[in-house]
Order: structure tokens, then sequence, then C-alpha cells
């Protein structure tokens, strides 16, 4: 039994000096240790684990294949492969390496170096998350324990894939004026030049028992003779009213902002998507490169149309929307 559990110790530190010796510089590293007292709380902050896609879509840890690491500890790694026709993709449309990194901020997703829409999640977002899904019966056991020790793990994962001959290689982090985040933010800057102040929109939408609801004191009927336009679709069933109502939830609400997009139940913010580093801009570029946009609207103009969107971000990106919907009392609900 003895020597069992050092060959059993043996095989995962085996497995750990793979694992680290293909480790990659992760962004925010230190971040999760920031301020925190090491003997008392607990930290997490590693470098991003790298692994690397062939062209036949096997993954690897500098040159052992996973599945041959997880054969060592009796764990079936193979799922971990890329189909090789999605290799051809992401190698035709140029897209270089895929990370995924936690940091004490937020969960943030890079493509090409470059963020996507990710998810910050400061203050008590994660606390609120675990309640609000409590509240809704879909309570996962310990989720209300883990949640809050997520900003606490400093973890990332880089995934490279081949590169076409003669492409030059993209930086894993990439940044400064030609970047889509610059671009971005000078856009909004100008913008709110040219406007002197954000667009604003508050929308407070109060809800019956019976699923109706008003706005500004008007009826969805009221609404619809005084624009013309067809507001019964916004009509609730009186069910999930119900639900709603007795789950304690009395305010539902989205709003935006430049830091991105917000959804807070009873006023506790839940993790934000960001959009505020050029997210959305980078997103439509890789679209348009990969060729996605030409698949979602075959026959469209895509330069006519991410020109007409790149001119619309900026107003969308800094505006200070907000919708709440307000449910009617529990106790009004159940008549």
């Amino acid at each position: 039994m003895h020597n069992r559990r050092l060959s059993l110790w043996a095989t995962w530190l085996l497995v750990a000096v793979f694992v680290l010796s293909g480790c990659a510089p992760r962004t925010n590293v230190g971040s999760a240790s920031t301020g925190v007292d090491a003997s008392a709380k607990l930290v997490v902050d590693l470098p991003a684990i790298a692994i690397n896609i062939s062209e036949t879509g096997v993954a690897s840890l500098g040159n052992v294949p996973i599945a041959q690491l997880g054969s060592l500890v009796g764990l079936d790694l193979s799922a971990l492969s890329v189909p090789e026709a999605w290799v051809d993709f992401l190698v035709s449309g140029n897209i270089q390496h895929l990370q995924i990194n936690n940091t004490a901020s937020g969960l943030l997703i890079l493509v090409n170096g470059e963020r996507i829409p990710s998810l910050s999640y400061e203050g008590g977002a994660l606390t609120a998350t675990a309640e609000a899904l409590s509240s809704l019966g879909m309570a996962v056991p310990m989720l209300d324990i883990m949640l809050p020790m997520v900003n606490k793990l400093g973890l990332g994962i880089v995934v490279r894939f081949p590169v076409a001959e003669g492409i030059a290689a993209i930086p894993l982090y990439v940044n400064g004026n030609g970047s889509a985040a610059a671009i971005a933010q000078k856009a909004q800057k100008d913008f709110l030049m040219a406007v002197g102040a954000p667009p604003r929109i508050n929308l407070p939408v109060f809800y019956k028992p019976d699923g109706s609801w008003t706005v500004g004191n008007l009826t969805e009927t009221e609404w619809s003779a005084l624009t013309g336009m067809p507001f019964y679709a916004l009509q609730m069933n009186p069910f999930w009213v119900n639900r709603l109502s007795l789950s304690g939830i009395a305010q539902l609400g989205i709003s935006t902002s430049q830091a991105g997009i917000q959804i807070s139940i009873n006023g506790n913010a839940l993790p934000t998507l960001t959009w505020a580093d050029g997210e959305v801009l980078h997103l439509l570029n890789l679209a348009d490169q990969t060729g996605l946009l030409d698949m979602i609207a075959p026959g469209m103009n895509m330069n006519e149309m991410l020109a007409m969107i790149s001119q619309l971000l900026p107003m969308i990106t800094t505006a200070d929307f907000d919708l709440t919907v307000h449910m009617p009392d529990s106790a009004l609900a159940r008549r």
C-alpha cells in the first residue's frame, strides 16, 4: 500500500512537471494576491498553462500529448483533441491562439492577443449570482461558498493553433495604437466630444399580476396608440410573474455603460459583460476574417455593414441605458 501511494504521488508529480514546463505568461498575474496576507487567506496565482494543437488536432503540453499524460494518472483526456476540420477553419481564418484567464477582477477571454467580450465580477457580483440562482430554485450544492472564492484564483490557459505558412506570428498580448482597444477608445472619446454627454435612456417597467405592464403611467394599449407600434408582445405570462414574485424577486434590471452590459436582481449587480476595451470591435473583426459574417448574412456587403456598425458602436458603448422591471408584491401576485 505504501509503495502504491508513493507511485501515485510520483506520477502526479511527473504530470505537474510536464504541466509547469508548458506554461506561458498570464496577463494580470499577481492580481489575485495583491494586498492579501498569504498566511490568512486563500490565494492561488499561477502562470497560464499552454496547450499546443497540432495540424491534426492533437493537444499537447510541450511535446507530450495530453492524452498520454492522462493515461499516466488513469484519466481519459482524448476528448481534449480538436476535430481536424476545426483546425483547418481556424488556420484559414488566422486564429493563432485563444486565452482564458481568471483574475481578481474577472474572467478575461482573448483571441489573437486581444479581448473579446468577457466577464467582470468586482465587488459582490459573484455572491449576488449565487443568491440569485438559489432564489430561483437553481441552487447548486456548495455554489454559494465556491463562487465568492473565484476571484482568489489566478489561473489561465493558452491554446495555440498552427500558423499558416508565410503568416506572421501574433504576440500573446496585443496593445498599442493599432489594437482594437485603442481604436474603440478613440472612437468613444471622439463621439463624446462631439455630443457633449453620453446618451441616456431610463425605462422603469411595472408589471401587474396578470402580466400587463405600465411605463410612465401609460399602459401597453396607450403606448401602442401613441406610437403606432405593437407592444402587446411584452406582456408576461402570469405564471412567471407569480413565480418571480414568490421567489422574492422584486426587480430585474439590465443596464449598459462604458464598462459593458450588466444585469441586476433586487438592485444587486451580477457580473458585467465587458466592452470597454474594444471587445465588440475585435469580435466583429474576427467574425469577418474567419468568414462567419458571410455565413450568417450571405449576399450582404460586409464592408458596408462593418462600416455602419463601427459608426454605431461608440454611441452604443457609451450610452447609459437602464431597463428595470418591477414585479408586483408577492402577496398581491398570489391573489
